[in-house]
Parts: structure tokens; C-alpha cells; sequence
């Protein structure tokens, strides 16, 4: 694998309920609950209390924060492409790095309340403020030392914070370019705090990998179809060629990227794992998941994080749950 941390184990560690450290372009807080009641499938199906859970695309983890509290995970292995969410994560499970992260996010907290938003902002633009500041840290070297780590961390939670909808986008030369948003306030109180020294501990026994989505899954990685189940939360399939929210990475995630989760996620149903994928439920999508008759494949109701705002209100959609296994126990039906 690109870059990975030991395997541990979930076993006692309290299951608090927990909330996303960051907002995150396609998070599945509002899916939790049907993804909760899919897992329990999986489980009586497995006939094991508590399974190795697998996730690819990490993103927020708000699916993994859910099911540890719901004590459904004996250990977790996460995985994303981006090396600033990584670091950032590794960054949190440090639990002697987080008084120094913490005295960090306050100042820069401090700064963008006291002084001018705008500028302290900054722009990629105009290569200024935090936004420069981040950028340095990445271009040419990734952050290495202690310090460089703890101030990459913290700069990006208040960029996550402060910025258009709290996306993540990189450009084509690798530089962070979302602009400044309409947040004036950080939320940084204690208990935040608590939610970010619970998330530590919790990912501290959590075997985080960066790099290929691919590398945590078979065959290049050994996963046991007995006691696993893995969750696919690619970038969504866009609704129109204008759509540019699958481009977290410099790489970017086309179709032929889409195609190819597609054909895993049907290799790996097809080889008897519990599997089930999330994504844009629109005809691109249906025709790569839905027209495969072993794939069972359900349209659910979902109000996005991020997503354009019409009238003060985030517009209706729905999205696609795919699944290696039957759902029709939870009375869904199948497209």
C-alpha cells in the first residue's frame, strides 16, 4: 500500500456518538441511518456481532463515526487519495499533538474573527492569507516535520470551515482554490474539543491508508468475506458535464475512473463479499450498476451537505444504494 498505519482493533473504545470533524462534498450523515439498518443485514447474514470495516473513500467518515457508535466495527481500515485529508487525520490521532493543534486552530481562529475575513482568507489567486500559507506546505514537499503538520492540520479545519461550502478542491497544479465563503464564525468551543479528543482516540486504533482506493481492496489487499463488510463512497457520477465536484484531487475522477469502480464493485459481488456502494442515482449511474441483474440496486431519498441553494433551502435528490446482498427487508424496492 501507498502508506499505511499498523492494524488494530476497535475493541474497547467507548462508543460515543460523534460528529464529522469536517464538512466533506458527498457526506452520508443524511444516508446513515439506511446505511445502519443495511449494515445490520450484513451482520445476520455474516452471523457475527461486529465486523472488519472497510472504506476507500474516507471522506468525512461520517458512516464510520456512525456505525462505532452503533457498536457495529471490531476494527476499521479507511482509506483516501488526498494526502492534506490524511495528514490531517493522522494529524488528530496524535492525542500528544492535540493541545498544540488546539492552541493553533484558536489562533488562526482569533486572526480571522479580529481582522479582516477576506483577506486573511486569501486566494490562490492572488497567492495570499491561509490559503498561500497552506499551499506552501504542499507545493513541492509535503508537510514532514512536527510543526509542519500540526499548522497543515489546523489550517485545514479552518479552511474547511470558512470556505464555499466547506468544499475541497484542488487545481491542476496541486493548489487548494475554493474561495472564501459566506462563515464569519469558527466554531471552536469545548465542546468541540471533546469531539475531536474522542475522534483521536478512535482513529489512533484505526488503520489509516493513503493512496488508491484499490489498495485496500482485494485483490491487492487480504480481506476476510466472513467477518468484513466494505463500504464504496465514490465520487459522485455527475448529473451534467458542468458538475466539477468530483475534482478533490489533482488527478481528478472521470468516467473511465467510474467505469473501473464499477467493474470492482460487481467483481467483489460477484466473489461473495458484502459490499454496498453510494452514489448519484441518475441514468449514467443506473446503467453501470443497476442493468447488472446480481447487483441489487435501490433509489433513496437524500438531501446532500453540498449542494447549490435555492430559496434558503438545499434542493430535494436522490441517490443510488447498490448492494451485494438483497435489501428488501427494509422495505426497499429494487430498480
Amino acid at each position: 500500500m501507498d502508506k499505511t498505519s499498523k492494524q488494530i482493533s476497535l475493541e474497547g473504545v467507548d462508543n460515543k456518538p460523534l460528529k464529522p470533524l469536517i464538512k466533506w462534498a458527498g457526506g452520508k450523515t443524511r444516508l446513515n441511518q439506511q446505511l445502519l439498518k443495511v449494515s445490520n443485514l450484513a451482520l445476520k447474514s455474516l452471523e457475527i456481532k461486529k465486523f472488519n470495516y472497510y472504506e476507500p473513500f474516507f471522506g468525512g467518515g461520517a458512516l464510520f463515526l456512525e456505525l462505532h457508535k452503533n457498536r457495529k466495527i471490531k476494527s476499521a481500515h479507511v482509506n483516501d487519495i488526498i494526502p492534506h485529508l490524511v495528514s490531517f487525520y493522522e494529524t488528530v490521532a496524535k492525542e500528544e499533538w492535540l493541545n498544540v493543534l488546539f492552541n493553533e486552530i484558536e489562533s488562526l481562529t482569533n486572526t480571522f474573527e479580529e481582522g479582516d475575513q477576506k483577506e486573511v482568507y486569501g486566494s490562490a489567486k492572488k497567492n495570499s492569507g491561509w490559503v498561500k500559507e497552506f499551499n506552501d506546505l504542499w507545493m513541492g514537499k509535503h508537510p514532514k516535520t512536527k510543526q509542519e503538520k500540526i499548522k497543515s492540520a489546523a489550517l485545514f479545519f479552518v479552511l474547511n470551515k470558512t470556505g464555499f461550502n466547506g468544499m475541497f478542491r484542488l487545481n491542476k497544479e496541486g493548489k487548494f482554490n475554493i474561495p472564501k465563503g459566506d462563515t464569519n464564525k469558527i466554531s471552536f468551543d469545548a465542546k468541540v474539543k471533546d469531539n475531536f479528543r474522542d475522534i483521536s482516540l478512535l482513529l489512533s486504533q484505526t488503520t489509516i491508508h493513503l493512496g488508491s482506493y484499490k489498495k485496500l481492496l482485494p485483490p491487492e489487499n487480504e480481506i476476510d468475506k466472513k467477518t468484513s463488510f466494505i463500504y464504496l463512497d465514490p465520487p459522485y457520477i455527475p448529473d451534467s458535464k458542468t458538475a466539477d465536484f468530483t475534482d478533490y484531487s489533482k488527478e481528478g475522477f472521470d468516467e473511465k475512473d467510474h467505469k473501473q469502480v464499477a467493474d470492482i464493485f460487481h467483481q467483489l459481488a460477484q466473489d461473495g463479499y458484502m459490499v454496498v456502494l453510494s452514489n448519484n442515482s441518475n441514468d449514467d449511474a443506473k446503467e453501470m450498476y443497476a442493468k447488472n441483474n446480481k447487483a441489487f440496486a435501490y433509489e433513496v431519498d437524500v438531501s446532500r451537505a453540498i449542494a447549490k441553494i435555492k430559496e434558503g433551502k438545499r434542493p430535494p435528490s436522490k441517490e443510488l444504494l447498490v448492494s451485494s446482498f438483497n435489501l428488501s427487508d427494509l422495505g426497499m424496492k429494487r430498480i
